[in-house]
């Protein structure tokens, strides 16, 4: 088996997925509300910026938003379902497959923390001066980290326990934290407090040691964070176009489904009360509705000026109207439509009563939070 070719051909498939999928999402409006939103938190970045108080801690804070993204590793391994077959007897040939995802890993993730270091920027430069810590140091010791968490964390992965997992994923947390609030500080936080720190990577490099040694590869685990991170990425996707191997993840959201019973119930209301309620229990749409809901109610907070909330609610909103779109589609593709007498062009109805709802949801909302803000 030639691993360099098996590696080479599931990162070829992978890339046409994504510009793919990438092509439709930029048609869909959202690269010119990206572009729009950079431009307008540009803008206010100074006045925000100049907005924060004295006593702030912001040295900490910097080192705690840098050490999540740093320390967030996730692995994407390309594997499939059918390899828990026939990869697992060739294990010893995998060690330089899984060698080259992990410098895909790093590469691409890096991609993310030098935006996150880039927004972070004009923050540090305009709080702590050109006398805090020279730039090469914010700017390589973040990328160090992240190569080693990239490596321990793979190691870790090999544990049995999830909830030993979580608790060196913690420890490499604090590891992190620790070492960007002390550079960033220039030392001023727990001065001494390095030798602990070199005491703590001492040990978690023995204790990486031994665990390489001895456990093996969790194939299960590996495919379960795989197909974790491809079903995000297909759930992104599908907000502008329909991915037919998408599978939908069903929650209860008894907290949200109440919501359900105010639609007066009878034959003419069954189509509205079914997309609503898939619409609750629904893994993805629900998920990035509120989320976009909260985002946006919380930028419209920090942002000065009435226009610049009005002009943020106004593209969240149509960055929401776009997305759920795919709320009739949704309830088609699992065929529950077909339990209920009612007709396509009932559907059709529904889906769009449904999105009406949700849109006049949000935009109330974003109205209450500019009033909020204004007073």
């Amino acid at each position: 088996m030639n691993v360099d070719l098996l590696f080479r051909e599931r990162l070829q498939r992978f890339s046409k997925e994504v510009v793919l999928y990438g092509q439709y999402m930029a048609n869909g409006g959202v690269l010119m509300v990206a572009v729009f939103l950079t431009g307008l938190l540009a803008y206010y970045y100074p006045s925000l910026v100049q907005a924060i108080p004295v006593w702030f801690p912001v040295p900490v804070a910097l080192s705690f938003v840098i050490a999540l993204f740093v320390t967030k590793s996730p692995h994407r391994t390309l594997l499939l379902e059918a390899d828990l077959l026939f990869l697992t007897p060739a294990e010893a040939k995998m060690d330089r497959y899984f060698r080259k995802t992990q410098i895909y890993n790093f590469v691409v993730q890096s991609i993310g923390l030098f935006l996150v270091l880039l927004l972070l920027m004009p923050l540090y430069k305009a709080t702590m001066g050109p006398a805090g810590a020279q730039l090469w140091l914010y700017w390589g010791v973040p990328f160090i980290l992240k190569g080693w968490n990239v490596y321990s964390s793979w190691i870790t992965m090999r544990l049995p326990d999830k909830n030993q997992y979580a608790l060196y994923t913690l420890v490499r947390f604090g590891i992190t934290f620790y070492l960007l609030a002390w550079m960033l500080s220039e030392g001023q936080l727990l001065p001494y407090g390095v030798f602990i720190w070199m005491g703590l990577l001492i040990w978690f490099h023995i204790r990486l040691q031994r665990i390489s040694k001895g456990h093996a590869y969790q194939w299960y685990r590996l495919l379960e964070v795989e197909n974790g991170l491809r079903l995000r990425f297909y759930q992104i996707a599908n907000q502008f176009r329909d991915v037919p191997s998408l599978q939908q993840r069903v929650k209860s959201r008894k907290w949200l489904i109440w919501t359900a019973r105010l639609i007066p119930y009878r034959k003419a209301n069954a189509g509205r009360i079914l997309f609503l309620k898939s619409f609750l229990r629904s893994g993805d749409l629900a998920g990035m509705y509120i989320r976009i809901l909260v985002i946006s109610s919380l930028l419209m907070l920090i942002l000065p000026g009435v226009l610049a909330k009005a002009a943020v609610a106004l593209l969240i909103l149509f960055l929401s109207a776009i997305q759920l779109k795919g709320i009739g589609s949704q309830v088609r593709h699992q065929s529950r439509s077909s339990l209920l007498p009612i007709d396509e062009q009932q559907q059709k109805s529904a889906a769009l009563w449904v999105r009406r709802v949700l849109l006049v949801v949000q935009g109330t909302v974003h109205i209450l939070v500019v009033w909020f803000a204004a007073s």
